[in-house]
């Protein structure tokens, strides 16, 4: 982080400092105070960490923000109505200190592998920072924001939401040069009341574009190609399905493709307008995000050679993605979160995995559905009909995954309400050979079943 001083964050939040410092990192948590931090303390609903500031100076804290107005401190304070707010504000006014670019990337389903292939590609020819892990809400995003340095040359800034506003307040923060959104599913529609209401809350990002900003659509999700020409802004279109769009693919398999330039102006490729790229992951989805990627790139004036290099670099882990042998099974792990349009997505790779053996979904429960849980999780099981021998669904919609399933003809679709009784289902039915796919969203542990199921430890 780059060296700022009381009077600029003073400057940057509206705020009011009493006293005097020079800062080098800003920390939200008291028991985290290295030399120089302005420590800002955020109030939640069952917490104020207001009440550990005394224990911030007692580690070290150079400053602190506050917005009890009636308290003083004994190192310099800066004083703000809201210390949420000042934490954007704050990252918004580092941003413009340190320059350089930043792509904000948000949508439905795919924003954190788009967010990773975008990093692959970038810091194939520039200094590149992302968001890690998932610090994509108001207090992880300006967080990122402040771990750029005047030597960041692209910042990639994931920014997640579930409710109207929450991007409005953080694209002010990042300020983006580019904005990237991967599609309009149906997350989190129980706050948004349905697709178009999700599509208007994603749009948001573009409120905080900078005024030569680029908007990075995909043209396969009909209500950003609807609207492409009306956001007051420069728009470039990637898709799969839409030839009409700027950038396109030509799919040579599941994860080798030929990336097509329709319209991006100024913008000179090899072999009549088109250069070959690969993934180690498979899946058309991931194709897509990977043309988002290689939009940006292609913006930022970065080479073929590069883009390609860059995709071809990336690898899944962890819970996102993940497909790997282990105990003579091919697993696909894919346990971080999940929705309809997740779903179905994953459900089409594995239906093309297992040769020889047989397909297992082994899905969990969707959430913040609300009134289209029922149909959201029918669907979920109509996919897995369509894409898999077997169906073991788990958690409270479970049943509504089996309905969808057997509506499609699946009579080998199971619900549980209890993952030892899966994963004891599961050990009888599978054999050597066989795929089996896991996921579900976050709150329902779907890699706790993995983990049972390979006989490795799990914390309860």
């Amino acid at each position: 982080m780059e060296r700022f001083t009381l009077a600029q964050a003073a400057e940057w939040t509206g705020g009011e400092a009493h006293g005097a410092a020079s800062l080098s990192s800003v920390s939200t948590d008291s028991r985290q105070i290295p030399p120089e931090t302005l420590f800002l303390p955020l109030k939640g609903e069952r917490f104020d960490a207001h009440d550990f500031i005394a224990k911030a100076v007692d580690n070290g804290a150079a400053a602190v923000v506050s917005h009890r107005q009636n308290e003083t401190y004994p190192v310099p304070v800066l004083y703000v109505e809201n210390t949420a707010q000042a934490l954007l504000d704050l990252a918004g006014g580092y941003r413009r200190l340190c320059g350089g670019k930043v792509v904000g990337v948000t949508g439905s389903v795919g924003k954190t592998t788009t967010k990773e292939l975008l990093y692959a590609v970038l810091r194939q020819q520039f200094c590149a920072q992302k968001t890690e892990g998932n610090l994509n809400n108001e207090v992880g995003l300006p967080l990122t924001l402040l771990q750029m340095t005047r030597k960041t040359e692209v910042m990639v800034a994931e920014m997640g939401m579930n409710h109207f506003g929450e991007l409005s307040r953080m694209t002010a923060a990042a300020q983006p040069d580019i904005a990237v959104i991967t599609n309009i599913g149906t997350s989190h529609i129980e706050f948004l009341g349905s697709r178009e209401g999700i599509c208007r809350a994603k749009l948001e990002i573009l409120e905080g574009l900078r005024p030569d900003g680029c908007a990075v659509l995909c043209g396969d999700e009909p209500l950003l190609w609807e609207k492409r020409d009306a956001l007051g802004c420069r728009t470039v279109t990637y898709g799969i399905e839409n030839p009409a769009c700027d950038l396109t693919a030509y799919l040579h398999g599941d994860s080798a493709f030929d990336i097509v330039n329709n319209g991006l102006p100024a913008v000179e490729l090899p072999q009549g307008g088109r250069f070959s790229a690969k993934l180690s992951i498979p899946g058309a989805h991931n194709i897509l995000n990977a043309l988002a990627a290689a939009a940006v790139g292609l913006l930022l004036g970065e080479t073929p050679e590069h883009i390609a290099a860059g995709l071809s670099s990336y690898e899944a882990s962890g819970m996102r993605q993940n497909i790997y042998e282990q105990n003579g099974y091919c697993i696909f792990a894919d346990c971080y979160n999940a929705s309809p349009d997740a779903m179905e997505a994953a459900l089409k790779v594995l239906g093309g995995m297992a040769e020889g053996g047989r397909r297992f979904a082994v899905l969990g429960s969707m959430l913040e559905l609300g009134g289209y849980a029922e149909e959201g999780h029918r669907r979920a099981g109509r996919a897995a009909a369509e894409n898999a021998d077997a169906l073991y669904a788990y958690g409270p919609d479970a049943d509504a995954m089996v309905t969808g399933a057997k509506e499609r003809g699946m009579a080998a679709a199971y619900a549980f309400d209890d993952q030892a009784a899966l994963v004891a289902a599961l050990r009888r039915d599978a054999e050597k050979g066989d795929a089996l796919l896991f996921k579900g969203s976050r709150g329902m542990r779907m890699e706790r079943a993995l983990a049972w199921f390979l006989g490795e430890d799990v914390e309860e």
